[in-house]
């Protein structure tokens, strides 16, 4: 191989490396990305959860007390 040829080769390989980086930078940020809404949208469900149960727990007591 020719210097040049072998410079090309290191090159290559430096760019190649850093594009695979950058590839897998990209990968992790919408995989967090997607972590993060589906946290979002779990925590929006357990409060919903969490007042659809208050309100259930809020009529029944309310309903023992119009029996009395």
């Amino acid at each position: 191989m020719t210097p040049n040829e072998i410079q090309m080769l290191i090159c290559g390989i430096g760019i190649g490396a850093q594009g695979m980086a950058v590839f897998g930078m990209v990968c992790d940020m919408r995989s967090a990305r997607r972590s993060r809404t589906a946290a979002e949208a779990a925590l929006k469900s357990a409060a919903g959860d969490h007042y659809l149960n208050s309100l259930r727990l809020y009529r029944l007591q309310h309903r023992m007390e119009a029996r009395r």
